[in-house]
């Protein structure tokens, strides 16, 4: 985990940054009221599922509010205390330099590409995420830094790395920091690493800081804070620093973005192509008087099926055994409805479980899980760090029946959003190699 916070410019404390300071106090009350639900530690799911970024919603404009709301949902309480101190930190000095209207248009421009650039790179982020829940503000955020990048490349940042809660902090410049930042998201994203985290839309809301800020620049204000700044300079600094990024800093910059590039023309040669299946299942479950219902993603790629992290224990429990048995996917049963009797052991996480079922099951043509109902008998596993093991048995109540089906990425205008995006990657190539335009401050 790391922290960073840029070294306070006294040139810029006379503007008070109302607009960072509003946005902070708007994203804190707004995750208050919806994650008061579980004690003020995560989201609620009815709020995620109203407000959160759906790429597979993007061609309904009924639901294209969640463009918006979306920045303001965040996922738990690390999520937005380290998204609000970035965007304090980092806002405040880039509010100050281009004031408040600018400074808006900036930070929700970016974080609108920075959902065009998830949606374009489905295809490399895979097909499940055209229909997980996005939210955060980090693609916003992600544009501030970007324009950071340009204005203050030189200032120093106070760093802390968190190794077993013990901090080891330093200082670094801000191009450091930042450059690596942005290789780091481009490249969990081509690995695949980014762990559930829509780490495309950090990299688009970054372009988008890059791209937006000649574009935004107030040039009086700027050579008003280079006179101020020329001026200490002569008087305080012995060994004046190079203005702008640096030769190197550049080339890898262009080439960062060169991959987002070609990235993106990759996904818009393959997003035609696509023809995995993607069925969104609602299962419910009743046991012990509790009642679970839960969205569930099942892809089939080439005969392969993936299902999506199961929140609901009750719900995992069920589909995991339907899994196991291989219910959710038989392509001999395709098109057709099982009446379902068996007493036997399936291994679910290593480990064999007994299960009786009783149910009846429609399936589709490609042999996935249509709809059904029925009850399960069955083991249940008690999982720790160390592993799992059998820790009692319980009787489960179910249903599921297809909330939505898609092949590929139909529906959605990956081709289209993939072209589209090569436009702010050349305008922040621009920006890039003049860079020394742009820079106030270098120490």
């Amino acid at each position: 985990m790391v922290y960073s916070f840029p070294q306070p410019h006294e040139e810029l404390i006379s503007r008070k940054p109302y607009v960072t300071i509003g946005l902070v106090i708007a994203n804190v009350v707004v995750y208050a009221i919806t994650s008061a639900e579980y004690g003020f530690f995560q989201i609620s799911e009815s709020w995620t599922q109203w407000g959160a970024f759906v790429p597979s919603l993007l061609s309904r404009p009924e639901h294209w509010y969640r463009l918006f709301t979306s920045m303001f949902l965040h996922g738990n309480l690390f999520h937005i205390f380290f998204n609000m101190i970035f965007l304090y930190g980092f806002g405040k000095h880039v509010e100050s330099v281009l004031g408040a209207w600018r400074y808006l248009v900036l930070y929700f421009l970016s974080g609108l590409l920075a959902e065009v650039f998830h949606t374009a790179f489905l295809p490399i982020e895979g097909a499940f995420s055209a229909h997980v829940p996005a939210l955060g503000a980090s693609g916003a955020i992600s544009g501030v830094l970007g324009a950071y990048l340009l204005l203050f490349p030189g200032t120093r940042l106070h760093m802390c790395v968190f190794y077993f809660f013990i901090p080891i902090c330093f200082t670094t410049r801000a191009s450091a920091f930042l450059i690596f930042w942005f290789a780091m998201q481009i490249l969990q994203g081509y690995l695949g690493e980014s762990l559930g985290v829509a780490v495309f839309a950090h990299a688009g809301g970054f372009v988008g800081g890059l791209a937006l800020l000649p574009l935004l620049l107030p040039r009086e204000r700027v050579e008003m804070l280079r006179i101020h700044t020329r001026l200490r300079s002569f008087f305080f600094d012995i060994f004046p620093a190079k203005p702008g990024l640096s030769a190197g800093s550049k080339a890898v910059l262009v080439a960062l973005l060169l991959a987002v590039v070609a990235g993106a023309a990759y996904c818009a040669a393959t997003a035609p192509e696509a023809r995995n299946v993607v069925k969104v299942l609602t299962v419910s479950v009743g046991y012990k008087g509790v009642e679970e219902s839960e969205s569930i993603i099942v892809l089939l790629d080439r005969g392969r099926l993936s299902i999506s992290p199961i929140v609901s224990s009750g719900v995992r429990v069920v589909v995991n055994r339907l899994n196991a048995l291989g219910l959710i996917y038989s392509s001999p049963s395709a098109g057709r409805t099982l009446s379902v009797s068996l007493s036997k052991s399936a291994r679910v996480q290593g480990i064999p479980v007994g299960v009786s079922l009783e149910a009846e099951l429609c399936y589709d043509e490609w042999g996935l899980l249509s709809s059904g109902r029925g009850s399960m008998d069955t083991d249940v596993l008690y999982c720790t760090y160390y592993g799992c093991s059998v820790g009692g048995r319980e009787t489960y109540s179910f249903s599921a029946s297809t909330e939505s089906v898609s092949i590929g990425f139909q529906g959605i205008p990956v081709a289209e959003l993939s072209l589209l995006v090569m436009i702010p990657c050349i305008v922040a190539i621009a920006a890039v190699m003049r860079a020394e335009e742009f820079e106030i401050f270098h120490f």
